[in-house]
Parts: C-alpha cells; sequence; structure tokens
C-alpha cells in the first residue's frame, strides 16, 4: 500500500506539472495582452499613474517568462503552486490600483487566476485566493475613489459576487477531477498490473505465440516461441520470413481465418513443431501459436496406453487362462517319448510367444497402473554398488560391471523402487546387445555432476553395435522394438518413470559404437553434503 500510495503521488505530481505549464504559458499570454492594451485601445490617458502601470506590467512580463521556465524545470511542485497564484494576485491587483477606473477585466482575471489555485491545489484552502480577491476589489476602489460610493457599489458586489460563485464552482470542479484522476491512476495500474500478469501467464504457457502483421513483421513473441524458433537476435519488427521461412511459407495456405499447419522444425537443434493460424478479428494482424509435435504424441499415446490398460485389465484373466493351459499343454507334449527334433522345435516357438504375450499383457498393466513416486534421496555410489550385486544375482550367465569411480557425496532424489526398474532395463539391453556384438556380457557404468548446470547424470553404456539416427527418435515410442521377441515398452516405461520423478532420460551418440542411455537427474533436488 505505501509504495502504490507513493506512485500515486508522483502520477499526481506529474500530471499537476502538466497543468502548472499550461497555466505558465497561458500567464505569458495575459502579462503581454495587459502590456500592450494600453496602445491598442488608447486608454492609457484613463489610467490612474500610467507611467507606473507600465513599469508593473513589464516586470509582470518578466516575472511570467520566469516562472513558465521555472514550470519547464519541474522544481518543488508544491511551493510553486503556492506562490505563482499569489504572485498573479499581487500583479493584477497593482494593475488594477494604477490602471483605468474600470476593473472589471481585472476581476475576471482574478477569478480566473483563483480557478486555476484551485485546481492546482486542490484544497478547500485555496477558495482564500477568490475571498483575497474579492477583498482587494473594494479595496481598490476604496483607495482609488477614496471611499465607497453607491454609484459603483453594486457593480463591485456583482464582481466580488462573481468571483466567490466562480471560486466555489471552481472548488467542486477540482474535487470532481481530483476523484477522476485518482481512479484513472488506480485503473491505469490495474491495466498496467493485468498486462504484466497476461505477460507471465503468456510467457509460462508451455506454447508458442508469435503475433504478426499481415505483411510478416514481428509484433510479439513469448519466450517458448523464441526457443522454438532457435533464440533469433532481437525478433521483435524483423519479418518472419527471415526468421522461419518454413512457417512463415505456410501463411499462405490459409483458406479460412484458422487454419492448422503441417508439422515444421525450424531450428536444426528444436523440436518439431505443430503451428496453428488465427486471423484477428478487426485488427490485421495473424495470432501463430506453436506446440511441441512431441509433447502432442506423447498425449496421444498416453491416452492410447490408459484405453490399452483399461482394456487388458478387464481381458487379462480371459487371455492368461487359455495362454497357462496353453503353455502347459506344451511343456506336457515336450515330455512325451517320441518326440521328433521338429515337434520340439515347433514347441519351444509356442512357449516362447506365449511367454511374450504375458509380458507385453504385464507391461500394458505396469503402465496403466503406474503409482505416484515416493522420491528420497539416495547416495548414488552406494545404491549402484547395491543394486547391481542385487541384479548380478538373479542372472543365470556371468556379466561384467565396469563402474569409473563415483563421488561419495553425489546424491539423486529418485523413488527407490522406480529407480531399480528402470536401471533393470537398462542393464538387460545393454547386456543382450553386448553380447549379440562381443559374445561377452559387459556393461560400463559412470556418474558425474555438470558444473554449469548442478545437473547430476549416470551412464549406462554398453558394448553392441550402437542406434542409428534414425532410430534414436523412435526407440522410447511404446510397441516400438527391433528386437523380435520385445514388447517395445521397456524404454518407454523407463522414461515415463524417469519424468515422474523429475529426471530425463535420453540415448547419447557415441563415437567409438555402442549405446548410451543417459539419466539425467533434477537439479533442484541435488545436494553436496559439503554444503
Amino acid at each position: 500500500m505505501g509504495q502504490t500510495s507513493v506512485s500515486d503521488s508522483h502520477k499526481k505530481i506529474e500530471l499537476g506539472w502538466q497543468f502548472l505549464r499550461y497555466y505558465s504559458l497561458l500567464r505569458v499570454v495575459i502579462a503581454f495582452f495587459l502590456l500592450i492594451s494600453p496602445f491598442i485601445f488608447q486608454t492609457k490617458t484613463e489610467f490612474n499613474n500610467p507611467q507606473l502601470y507600465n513599469s508593473i506590467a513589464i516586470s509582470y512580463m518578466i516575472v511570467a517568462t520566469l516562472l513558465l521556465f521555472i514550470a519547464l524545470a519541474e522544481q518543488r511542485f508544491w511551493l510553486m503552486s503556492f506562490i505563482q497564484p499569489t504572485i498573479d494576485i499581487a500583479f493584477l491587483v497593482a494593475l488594477a490600483f494604477f490602471g483605468s477606473k474600470d476593473t472589471s477585466a481585472f476581476a475576471v482575471l482574478m477569478a480566473l487566476v483563483s480557478i486555476f489555485a484551485l485546481l492546482l491545489l486542490r484544497h478547500r484552502w485555496a477558495l482564500l485566493y477568490g475571498v483575497s480577491a474579492a477583498a482587494f476589489l473594494f479595496l481598490i476602489s476604496w483607495f482609488k475613489n477614496k471611499g465607497l460610493h453607491s454609484d459603483n457599489y453594486l457593480e463591485l458586489s456583482l464582481q466580488a459576487f462573481a468571483i466567490l460563485t466562480v471560486s466555489l464552482l471552481g472548488n467542486i470542479l477540482a474535487r470532481r477531477l481530483t476523484n477522476y484522476e485518482s481512479e484513472a491512476i488506480e485503473n491505469s495500474y490495474l491495466i498496467n498490473d493485468m498486462h504484466q500478469l497476461n505477460g507471465k501467464i503468456i510467457n509460462n504457457i508451455k506454447r508458442g505465440f508469435i503475433v504478426i502483421t499481415e505483411d510478416g513483421t514481428t509484433l510479439y513473441i513469448n519466450k517458448v516461441a523464441w526457443y522454438y524458433l532457435g533464440n533469433p537476435t532481437s525478433p521483435i519488427g524483423q519479418n518472419l520470413k527471415l526468421i522461419a521461412p518454413e512457417l512463415y511459407q505456410q501463411i499462405f495456405e490459409m483458406q479460412s481465418n484458422e487454419h492448422e499447419g503441417t508439422i515444421v522444425k525450424t531450428s536444426v537443434s528444436g523440436p518439431r513443431l505443430l503451428p496453428k493460424f488465427v486471423k484477428l478479428a478487426n485488427d490485421n494482424k495473424i495470432l501463430i501459436t506453436l506446440e511441441d509435435y512431441a509433447k502432442i504424441s506423447k498425449r496421444i499415446q498416453q491416452a492410447k496406453l490408459a484405453s490399452l490398460g483399461q482394456l487388458t485389465a478387464s481381458i487379462a484373466h480371459e487371455i492368461r487362462n487359455p495362454l497357462s493351459a496353453i503353455n502347459q499343454a506344451s511343456q506336457m507334449f515336450d515330455e512325451l517319448e517320441g518326440t521328433s527334433q521338429q515337434e520340439k522345435d515347433l514347441l519351444k516357438i509356442i512357449q516362447r510367444q506365449s511367454k511374450r504375450i504375458n509380458n507385453i499383457i504385464e507391461n500394458v498393466q505396469m503402465v496403466s497402473k503406474r503409482k505416484a513416486p515416493i522420491r528420497q534421496k539416495l547416495l548414488l555410489n552406494r545404491f549402484l554398488q547395491s543394486f547391481i550385486h542385487e541384479f548380478k544375482q538373479g542372472l543365470s550367465y556371468n556379466a561384467e560391471f565396469f563402474v569409473n569411480p563415483i563421488s561419495e557425496e553425489l546424491k539423486v532424489n529418485f523413488d527407490q523402487g522406480q529407480l531399480k526398474q528402470v536401471l533393470s532395463n537398462l542393464f538387460d539391453n545393454g547386456l543382450k546387445y553386448s553380447f549379440i556384438n562381443t559374445k561377452k556380457y559387459t556393461i560400463n557404468i559412470s556418474a558425474n555432476q555438470d558444473p554449469k548446470t548442478n545437473q547430476t547424470f549416470l551412464d549406462i553404456i554398453d558394448d553392441g553395435t550402437g542406434i542409428s539416427v534414425n532410430d534414436i527418435e523412435k526407440i522410447f515410442e511404446p510397441f516400438y522394438t527391433t528386437d523380435h521377441d520385445g514388447t517395445g515398452l521397456g524404454l518407454y516405461i523407463s522414461k515415463e518413470l524417469c519424468e515422474a520423478n523429475g529426471a530425463q532420460l535420453d540415448c547419447i551418440p557415441i563415437a567409438f559404437g555402442g549405446a548410451c542411455f543417459r539419466i539425467v537427474f533434477d537439479p533442484n533436488y541435488y545436494e553436496n553434503t559439503h554444503s
């Protein structure tokens, strides 16, 4: 509240200086008119003291010019607001006393000064200017005519009454202007706050927004769109054709006020984007929204898997009963005497495919029934040593795990059971492809912390043939697999579990062959024991 009131005060003073400049400019005009009026209207002979009147008029013109420069300098507003009307009243009284007998023009000017004083000070004390002006009219007449006479008393009374009436009306006007001004300032702050709030909301929305003119000039771009376009330098004011030519080209394909474009990639390292173009009503502008197509695909996949999970849950029992019967019958048939080798090979195919179907059902159910993670702080080196020992005990073959030295102080925040599930999937894949390529079951493990981002990462590297560039974008999609016996859900589930724990699972290209799967943990949960 304190900051707002200070800001309101500054705003009012700023408006006050603007009004005071107009007032000072009008004063110069009035002073100049009072200076030249005796020569224009030939009324100099009627003056009480023409020479002294000219001297005062010249002085008033000089003072009016100085006050105009002071108003332009904007120093000591409240002091100037009190002094300037006082100076005006003093000069006008002097000019009226030494000028002609008719004081009606000066009465009008003093009433005008009273109104300006009220509009400047915005306080009822400014009514004293009007009262003083009315009193001075009687004093001027008293001294000039050596007393008040009945022939001009009525005229003086009417002039004084007019000054007081105008002052009272000016006071009402000033108070209303003050209220309107306060409301206008308050509304301006509300509009400014809403503008800033809208800007924050738009910048925090995980969708890109660009506003351009019909000729392609960029008027607005939020942070997400700026990132999607490859962080261009000073995009505001540039033509979209120079920033994203493929996106600009799609504008000409618009058939209506709303048009969904085709998938486009605006930068080498950026994501694939799905644009939407909307012509703004009653405005020659176009709103472009950009959405990461990978996120759209992910939502579609999650919806499909959720539906598939519900379907699988309802029919899993119906499938498993005949499946277990088929598997059991094949095993019994395999144990019968007189079974030929060809028949045994066929039975192995039946058993292998039955096992695969069962694994698919279990994996889909696991996706649809995944529990929320319960994260806990884990010492990464100690956890890996324990898990590798546990994992090797469950293997039917000898496997070698080469672990590079890991700091004992390195911690991560992850659901322990879900991290074991992720590593189990990655170890199974790595050992399998290492054996296919080298006839040895080997895994290389390293972990460290990025000094720039404080992100802890864990690399699981196999000795396989690696993953092609075309497959890197697909391997995390559900049901995509290059293994004949695979379900295509292992890596998808692992990536989903990582993201649920605030981490990221990626496949990192390496120069010497093999595949490197990197888990980048959430930096917000990193803690160092020395901190």
